[in-house]
């Protein structure tokens, strides 16, 4: 039987605030942070909405990083090293003992973004009534040495991780992965493999990412992973909803052996499937209290989702996306926390303006929906098809079959 993996603590930085509290209050209010799109270089009459972090929010972040390495980091790598710091101090490892042996999984999205918008940003400023003066480009380039000395290092996939490292000052196993649903499960994987092999003691997963750049929006709407109708509302498994709403910002999670921590209840990783069809994807054969699934935004897509859903016979079903909108780097993350939060509380959100449900399912609308929660099945789905299910279990025993 191999070892309980649980959730220690989780952290987050999110458009519906700094922190798991504010996720969980707009979870519970049914209240989306998806505001008008604010971009200081570009602008749409398409894509007119996304999840944005606000500006307090950053700030905050900042605080949890030194001035010396922000120099290296986009604002994401601080979103991320301030979700780590908030995850860390739930799991009483804030002020880590030195027998902790840590592993650091890290999913970064967006990170080519900084050169675009940099070089955007210069193009911008050689601009001749209202062409490009390629020459005067050039020049700003290689002889002003104008670009941020800092470029190349922001630009790295593995920012997150190095930054990330160096903050916390962690030695010891680590990795860095894609974004998506992918990356995501990559790294729970990973991480959980390394705790049951006695390899690790704690480990942080984190993702970290933002699709604010023009470039990047434009390849999601050829995607169609988000709308390009002028929507500034994101309706998952509702008649009315047109299609997606991109957003951003960083969500991480602490784990542990089970057996490492004080007796209580805990909510624990039980099982991960993963498949590149939706319809082949292995679900539980016992039918689960609650089904977190963050669905599409459009209609149609999620009433091909719901055959799916169906299959997993739940009790309640519920969707966090409409909260934050598509977030590239945590998507998973994201919907663990939601669970573990709807486990802890023995209680499960609405789905954000859900209104006229696609298919005749136990969406849960309005207001919260107090329930004896013990299982937990979180479904998640990338734009290419790509599925992957993880089984959360709440339960005060110290050991439990994780296969």
């Amino acid at each position: 039987m191999k070892q309980a993996v649980a959730i220690a603590g989780a952290g987050c930085v999110l458009p519906s605030g700094w922190g798991v509290e504010p996720f969980w209050a707009a979870a519970t209010e049914g209240r989306s942070a998806i505001t008008a799109l604010n971009a200081r270089r570009f602008s749409s009459e398409r894509v007119v909405a996304f999840g944005q972090i606000q500006d307090q929010d950053h700030q905050r972040s900042r605080q949890d990083l030194a001035q010396n390495l922000q120099r290296y980091c986009t604002p994401a790598v601080i979103w991320g090293v301030s979700a780590v710091r908030q995850a860390l101090e739930e799991a009483g490892l804030a002020d880590e003992p030195p027998d902790v042996r840590f592993g650091l999984y890290c999913c970064q999205g967006g990170y080519t973004h900084p050169s675009l918008e940099s070089y955007a940003e210069l193009l911008l400023g050689c601009r001749q009534d209202g062409v490009a003066d390629m020459a005067a480009f050039a020049k700003r380039i290689l002889q002003d040495r104008a670009q941020d000395p800092f470029l190349v290092l922001k630009g790295l996939s593995n920012c997150l991780l190095g930054v990330t490292s160096l903050a916390l000052k962690l030695v010891g196993e680590c990795n860095a992965y894609m974004q998506g649903v992918a990356g995501n499960l990559a790294a729970l994987r990973e991480a959980t493999a390394a705790l049951q092999a006695g390899r690790i003691d704690a480990a942080i997963v984190v993702g970290a990412g933002s699709e604010l750049d023009a470039l990047a929006l434009s390849g999601l709407v050829q995607a169609g992973v988000i709308s390009a109708n002028g929507s500034n509302t994101l309706l998952p498994f509702d008649l009315r909803g047109t299609g997606g709403i991109a957003g951003e910002g960083a969500a991480a999670l602490v784990l542990r052996r089970r057996e490492d921590l004080p007796a209580g209840p805990q909510a624990c990783l039980a099982d991960m499937t993963a498949h590149a069809t939706l319809g082949r994807l292995s679900l539980p054969d016992s039918p689960t209290d609650v089904l977190v699934c963050s669905g599409t935004g459009d209609a149609h897509k999620d009433r091909v989702l719901c055959q799916t859903l169906a299959l997993a016979r739940a009790s309640h079903i519920t969707s966090g996306l409409a909260i934050n909108g598509i977030l590239s780097a945590a998507p998973s993350l994201v919907d663990l926390m939601l669970a573990r939060c709807a486990l802890q509380a023995q209680s499960v959100p609405p789905i954000a303006g859900l209104q006229q449900p696609v298919a005749n399912l136990p969406f849960i609308q309005g207001a919260p929906h107090a329930a004896s929660l013990a299982h937990c099945l979180v479904l998640n789905l990338d734009d290419n098809g790509f599925s992957a299910a993880y089984q959360v279990l709440y339960s005060a025993k110290a050991t439990q079959d994780c296969r």
